[in-house]
């Protein structure tokens, strides 16, 4: 029955479901999916990145051209070639043993592989960076209990950020195709080694003029 709850709302915008789309996607043999630009510029305005930036899961450079454009000194590498740009500084694996090239900070949408990808790219960022890193990753992976008394412990982030609105990040095989996805929630982790803290602050990104529920 529809009418006024004691909080002046109406009961009415609860007599049907939401319905909720989910998508499934194709799974990437190297877990390529993409973030869009403009998640990386919300970043950039309010993290600020000095010296140089390293992107080493780059994919096309979604990250590298906006650092790039927004002023920054940046370049990037992935375990496969999907660009020709100057920044793009070859084939490698970021996560086999030997140098990697100087930087610092790491700015990265590593491989996620249910998890794995991601902390294992942070732990090997943790180990070679010595300014910031900012991890783009499923706010799933905040919640994890493994996490919690492991990584987070044992290096406590000093920021994170919740994007807004909801980004998509469809496979970027699919976006090549020229497909569309709906967004879904996602966030930065960033570890400040420029200025250790031992607590993690909770911030949005929010975008004017955008809005979802």
């Amino acid at each position: 029955m529809r009418g006024m709850t004691e909080t002046g709302i109406d009961r009415g915008a609860f007599d049907q479901p939401t319905p909720v789309a989910k998508q499934v996607w194709p799974v990437d043999p190297h877990n390529w999916y993409v973030e869009p630009a403009a998640c990386t510029a919300q970043l950039i305005e309010q993290e600020g990145f000095l010296g140089r930036s390293y992107d080493p899961a780059c994919g096309q450079g979604n990250i590298v051209e906006t650092l790039i454009a927004m002023g920054g000194d940046a370049f990037g590498t992935d375990v496969v070639r999907r660009t020709d740009a100057p920044w793009f500084k070859g084939v490698r694996d970021f996560l086999a043993p030997g140098s990697v090239a100087y930087h610092d900070n790491l700015i990265c949408n590593p491989p996620f592989f249910r998890a794995k990808g991601t902390e294992a790219f942070i732990r090997r960022a943790l180990a070679v960076t010595p300014g910031k890193i900012a991890i783009f990753t499923d706010m799933k992976f905040l919640a994890g209990s493994r996490r919690a008394n492991g990584l987070y412990r044992e290096a406590r982030p000093a920021r994170v950020y919740i994007i807004t609105p909801r980004p998509s990040c469809p496979p970027g095989e699919y976006l090549k195709a020229g497909n569309k996805a709906a967004g879904a929630d996602y966030c930065w982790i960033v570890w400040d080694k420029t200025a250790p803290s031992t607590g993690t602050s909770m911030l949005w990104l929010t975008k004017d003029g955008a809005d979802d529920d």
